[in-house]
């Protein structure tokens, strides 16, 4: 599990908007904590605003085909920047958090856009993040996190995520094709189920997930006639980059104050 390191600072630790120590307390006993509130609603409403209104999002999404051939479309992209998205995965708030948890100095792997479409969004098979992580980017350490920030209402009809508590300290499970995405060994799921309780993870919007690397995870297709769209950051331990050259490329991680989200202005 991760763990504190003395490198944390002063600035860090008095971030009073972090997590605390009992949530990171959870977080290392079952795999994943839920931030309630962790962006406010102005921040919310101001996130809804710039990325419904996005039409890019659409044009640059990849589709992705669950075992069942339905679709859910996703955007995702490595390096930030100055655009609106960056000002949430630039944020102190998020940053400090994740750091607080993996007690190192971490960066930015990926932002990617979730858009799970009314009555046709599909589904996304059991997985483990670190599954494809270690096999297809080379990360060597399990030190790496996902925070999923709940753009609108995630519930059980239109899909939300669901975990197994506590299977993260199963450690990596090999990992196949199914569909067009990868997904973990179901013999290893199917008996994992017996032990760990499936939480479903229903959020309200500004909602935050934090979810280890190992933990399982998957979603349910869309039958419902409302979307669920969420944005999900992901980092890494700066000492656990890549031992060989690929896709996944190191960009030293430039913070922002959290007032850069409703102080952000189109250019």
């Amino acid at each position: 599990m991760f763990k504190a390191n003395a490198w944390i600072t002063l600035e860090v630790v008095m971030n009073k908007d972090i997590l605390n120590e009992a949530q990171i307390k959870d977080f290392n006993e079952n795999g994943y904590v839920i931030a309630k509130g962790f962006y406010n609603q102005d921040e919310i409403a101001r996130l809804q605003e710039v990325a419904f209104n996005d039409d890019s999002l659409y044009e640059k999404a990849w589709d992705k085909k669950d075992a069942k051939g339905a679709v859910s479309k996703v955007c995702i992209w490595q390096k930030t920047g100055d655009d609106f998205y960056s000002m949430f995965s630039r944020g102190n708030r998020l940053v400090d958090s994740c750091e607080a948890i993996i007690g190192e100095p971490t960066y930015h792997t990926s932002t990617k856009i979730m858009m799970k479409e009314p009555f046709v969004g599909g589904a996304w098979e059991w997985h483990q993040d670190f599954g494809y992580w270690h096999q297809d980017n080379l990360m060597l350490y399990p030190k790496a996190i996902s925070c999923m920030v709940a753009i609108n209402k995630a519930t059980v009809e239109n899909g939300c995520l669901q975990v197994l508590k506590g299977s993260h300290h199963l450690g990596r499970l090999d990992h196949s094709k199914t569909g067009d995405q990868k997904g973990a060994d179901l013999k290893f799921v199917d008996e994992a189920m017996k032990t760990s309780e499936l939480i479903n993870v229903e959020l309200d919007p500004g909602d935050t997930l934090f979810f280890h690397c190992n933990l399982l995870h998957k979603s349910n297709q869309n039958r419902s006639s409302e979307p669920r769209w969420s944005m999900i950051s992901a980092y890494n331990a700066v000492s656990n980059q890549a031992f060989e050259e690929n896709e996944a490329i190191y960009y030293p991680l430039e913070r922002v104050n959290d007032d850069a989200i409703l102080n952000w202005k189109a250019s």
